[in-house]
């Protein structure tokens, strides 16, 4: 699946920020899940738009419990988007963080994406961005305050394991995907790429 590339950061990590870049400026994003069932808006940030995958959404509920296979996976992509198979889908869920080296041993061609932030700024910015009033995606898994803190701090520790962060510069889709483009998000999050 060497044009899937998968994001992973905890709520309140911006992920969706980064994400909204790279769906923005590089070459062939599919687009077609921006639908409006799929967007929730604030004035403070960005927004979340498109599929996200795992416990109470359309698609990836599987992921509570594990990664799922790739037939599953290519059937969930086939649902959640209509563009053509050969462009680029952007693939996003909190509960990646718990499965890194299983995407990395079964998506061998994919990429990646992992977005950090310290446990406090995420607990505190998802709260900010509407906390449990964000229509999109859904948050009910996380049940409450205490819950989403325990949540933040064990996908956080996960993302710290498996990668090397850094504040992203404008010359990341170049270094990183071969794209003349200006990598441009001025907020604070630190990203790595696998």
């Amino acid at each position: 699946m060497k044009n899937w590339i998968f994001f992973a950061g905890a709520p309140g990590s911006r992920w969706s920020g980064v994400s909204r870049v790279f769906r923005d400026n590089l070459p062939n994003v599919d687009n077609t899940d921006m639908t409006p069932d799929k967007k929730y808006e604030s004035k403070v940030f960005s927004g979340h738009v498109g599929n996200y995958y795992g416990p109470g959404e359309p698609y990836g509920e599987f992921l509570k419990h594990r990664l799922g296979t790739i037939e599953e996976w290519q059937n969930e992509i086939e649902r959640s988007y209509s563009g053509s198979a050969d462009s680029i889908k952007l693939i996003l869920s909190h509960h990646f963080s718990y499965y890194i080296s299983e995407i990395k041993e079964q998506f061998t061609d994919s990429r990646i994406v992992l977005c950090y932030r310290p446990d406090e700024e995420c607990l505190k910015w998802w709260h900010e961005a509407g906390g449990w009033n964000i229509t999109h995606p859904n948050y009910s898994w996380y049940v409450n305050d205490e819950r989403m803190r325990r949540c933040i701090k064990e996908q956080n520790q996960e993302l710290l394991k498996h990668g090397e962060f850094s504040a992203p510069d404008i010359n990341l889709f170049r270094k990183e995907f071969d794209t003349d483009v200006d990598f441009i998000f001025d907020r604070d999050v630190q990203v790595s790429i696998l």
